[in-house]
């Protein structure tokens, strides 16, 4: 049976968004509001930029930079891993021919 979905509101530069969530990931989008939050203040604070807009944008440009960078980087781990195993399994079949010989 599916999860019953709740209403919620998150403050994103003050503005309200109300959203239907799984009640299991609650806590998650809080964290989510919190993370907006704590950036959009160091931006304005660090760089006096007051405009909301503007914090948002910038927010949303380094969200989307290091989204793109943990994508990338996860690719890469994981060509590299399958390069290793790859080598792996031929050192094993090599030890196993080896064995029966």
């Amino acid at each position: 049976m599916a999860e019953e979905r709740k209403s919620i509101t998150l403050y994103v530069a003050q503005q309200p968004f109300k959203l239907s969530i799984l009640p299991s990931q609650e806590e998650l989008y809080h964290r989510v509001e919190k993370r907006i939050q704590d950036y959009t203040r160091d931006l304005a604070e660090k760089n006096n930029i007051t405009d909301k807009v503007m914090q948002l944008g910038y927010a949303a440009i380094n969200f989307a930079l290091n989204e793109i960078y943990l994508t990338d980087k996860q690719k890469f781990v994981d060509t590299d891993l399958k390069n290793n195993l790859r080598k792996i399994q031929e050192v094993i079949n090599l030890t196993l021919n080896d064995s029966k010989e």
